[in-house]
């Protein structure tokens, strides 16, 4: 009996002590870390890399999903007003590339935060980020972690 408890009491401690150093799993909702974002166009490292430790504003969208689209547009004009307090990393689900790169020009968007993706990685994308029921943009922390999804005006002002 006495070693069966300590047996539990042993147990118990190591749950205790490996919990201190666990760190939370990556997921994409409030409060975690932001899953990887692997665009798979052999470009070195991913935008999220680029950009470790500074406050990002991830964006999906598509030229197929109107309001997805809209909105990058208006993150993309946002983030380039002097002192915005984020950067806008924008990446595109389109199956074609040829579409993404139109539609950068023609909505007037900064080519330098904008991404396609191929097509093998869109459905990793799609799984790693909850993207299934439609799209999102999820403002991240200096260290990763997802602060809000589908932050407004308001939420981003606060930023400065």
């Amino acid at each position: 009996m006495n070693k069966t408890l300590l047996g539990i009491a042993i147990l118990g401690l190591l749950t205790l002590f490996s919990s201190a150093y666990y760190s939370a799993p990556a997921d994409s909702r409030i409060g975690y870390k932001a899953p990887a974002l692997v665009l798979d166009n052999s470009n070195g490292l991913s935008p999220l890399q680029q950009h470790q430790g500074e406050t990002v504003l991830l964006t999906f969208w598509s030229s197929a999903d109107v309001e997805s689209r809209l909105s990058n547009k208006h993150y993309d004009s946002l983030s380039r007003i002097e002192g915005a307090g984020f950067i806008h990393v924008s990446v595109n689900l389109d199956r074609s590339e040829s579409v993404f790169s139109a539609i950068v020009t023609l909505d007037n968007l900064n080519h330098s935060t904008q991404f396609g993706t191929l097509q093998k990685a869109q459905e990793k994308i799609i799984k790693n980020w909850r993207l299934d029921e439609g799209y999102h943009s999820f403002l991240l922390d200096e260290s990763g972690k997802i602060v809000a999804i589908d932050p407004d005006d308001q939420q981003l002002a606060k930023l400065k």
